[in-house]
């Protein structure tokens, strides 16, 4: 029996090496292994499966929790629990009050056992368009893979606790440029066509469907190809797997929908997910070599680090705690720069700041990478009725920021970027892309604006909780400035500048020159 369930996670008397399933009032939230999730006890009293920081930074409240083996058993715990000082009612549910599950994706997701079978037929529906459309009008020979062949090879359903659905084509091409291009290609054909998409990665982009519910669901596609003796099937998935066992395709049966599918399924299936493929296990993770990751990232991938964070931060509504007013790094650099100033805005949030320069006269582009950002932001430009143009940014992309960059490099007059508590809400591996987004921004003679918290600050006070934020040292942002050819024109560093409910940062202030 579980020793206990808490805001520090799961506690087993003993490592079950098995999936079990976590409910919150009926509904399984999420999915885990405990002896590889969970960690040693100490003194020889089992394992404590922590939560993962989106569950963790939502529990507050009451709930009937009950820990049980996924494939049957006794329950290990079954308890009314209650997570902190709140006596509310704890669930996980959508704003329509559809339970969500957590998936190893590291997303809140409704679930396909949570989803009404209109909703299920029409997503059937719209994968097998979405797939006859990457034929008949990309040129791309498209299958069924992931989870989606998992469920029609097992049940011919959808596997209850998956929340998408997965196609992959096979590409004609064997060098990542080619590949890179072909996938481009098809996604702007798939827009053409009227389909809603979004860029996952160089080499595998997804497609939005809407629901009968009012909410979406997504179509993936991912590309998969042969390069050198391996068969590579984005994510990162990398093995020996020849031509001939994927074609011809044969027929599968999803949800009474023939899809094609691999020819040898038993192969493909292995090859995705190891020969226990048969078993259900919703805590399956993908245990990916290092060098596979790291060679598909850098053929395909600009990262997304800590993108669910902030998908929860907008989702949840914590946005509407930031204060609606300005901040005083908006005065400060608004001091340094002449009315009518073209000022492009990195992590832009709410657009609080973006909105309050465009009322001062300058001429201001708002950017996010986070969509919960950009959605917010753009509805508190309109209800401002500022001109504010809003732009997809992601500095961790390579492809993205250099074309960023070398626009407002191009422009017809300089460009300054102004970036607030952007520097510490970044990966450190992320910072490269920032300097060199900026310095391509700075040629022209456009400065760069900062304002960050500062590694004085850790373990310190945050208005927002224990985000996941990296509080870089002064010094080693300045000397990484100083690397990629900026000078500081202006420092300032202490409390005072920032202060938010009873948080009061040490923030660094700098402008810098590229020039």
């Amino acid at each position: 029996m579980a020793n206990r369930v808490d805001t520090d996670g799961i506690h087993l008397d003993h490592a079950v090496d098995a999936p079990v399933d976590v409910r919150f009032g009926g509904h399984r939230l999420w999915s885990c292994n405990p002896a590889r999730d969970g960690r040693p006890a100490g003194h020889g009293r089992g394992v404590v499966v922590p939560w993962p920081g989106p569950i963790r930074d939502r529990l507050s409240g009451v709930a009937q929790v009950v820990v049980e083996p996924h494939l049957g058993g006794a329950a290990l715990y079954d308890a009314e629990t209650r997570f902190g000082d709140s006596t509310e009612p704890l669930e996980f549910v959508d704003e329509l009050g559809n339970p969500l599950t957590f998936d190893k994706g590291g997303r809140f997701q409704r679930s396909f056992d949570r989803m009404d079978s209109e909703s299920v037929d029409e997503l059937t529906d719209a994968s097998i368009r979405v797939l006859r459309d990457l034929v008949e009008h990309c040129g791309l020979d498209a299958y069924l893979c992931y989870g989606a062949l998992l469920g029609a090879v097992r049940t011919g359903h959808m596997i209850g606790h998956d929340s998408d659905v997965d196609l992959a084509y096979l590409s004609k091409y064997t060098h990542p440029f080619d590949i890179i291009r072909e996938a481009r290609a098809a996604e702007r054909k798939m827009k053409e066509l009227g389909w809603q998409t979004v860029r996952m990665s160089a080499a595998n982009f997804k497609v939005w469907v809407p629901l009968p519910s009012g909410k979406r669901a997504g179509v993936d596609v991912f590309g998969s190809f042969h390069i050198g003796d391996y068969f590579h099937l984005t994510g990162s998935l990398r093995g020996k797997l020849d031509r001939d066992q994927l074609l011809p395709f044969e027929p599968v049966t999803l949800e009474g929908v023939e899809f094609p599918a691999p020819r040898d399924l038993d192969g493909f299936l292995t090859y995705t997910y190891g020969p226990g493929w048969r078993v259900p296990d919703p805590a399956f993770h993908f245990e990916h070599p290092a060098e596979n990751t790291q060679m598909m990232s850098q053929w395909w991938r600009g990262s997304r680090t800590r993108l669910w964070l902030w998908t929860a931060f907008y989702r949840d509504g914590q946005a509407d705690r930031v204060p609606r007013e300005h901040s005083g790094f908006a005065e400060w650099v608004a001091s340094r720069l002449e009315s009518g100033s073209r000022i492009y805005e990195l992590g832009s949030g709410t657009a609080r700041d973006a909105i309050w320069l465009a009322e001062q006269g300058y001429e201001v582009t708002a950017s996010d990478y986070s969509g919960g950002a950009q959605k917010y932001g753009r509805a508190r430009i309109k209800e401002a009725g500022v001109r504010v143009p809003y732009r997809s940014t992601n500095l961790e992309n390579l492809h993205n920021l250099l074309l960023e960059g070398t626009r407002l490099a191009h422009a017809d007059q300089p460009s300054h970027v102004y970036a607030r508590m952007l520097v510490e809400s970044m990966a450190g591996s992320g910072r490269d892309g920032l300097w060199r987004f900026c310095s391509l921004a700075g040629r022209r003679g456009g400065r760069t604006f900062l304002e960050f918290r500062t590694a004085k600050n850790k373990g310190g006070r945050f208005f927002f909780g224990n985000h996941v934020r990296t509080l870089p040292r002064v010094n080693v942002i300045k000397a990484e400035i100083e690397k990629y050819g900026g000078r500081i024109l202006a420092e300032e560093v202490g409390r005072g500048l920032a202060r938010l409910g009873e948080e009061d940062p040490v923030v660094c202030r700098l402008e810098v020159s590229w020039t």
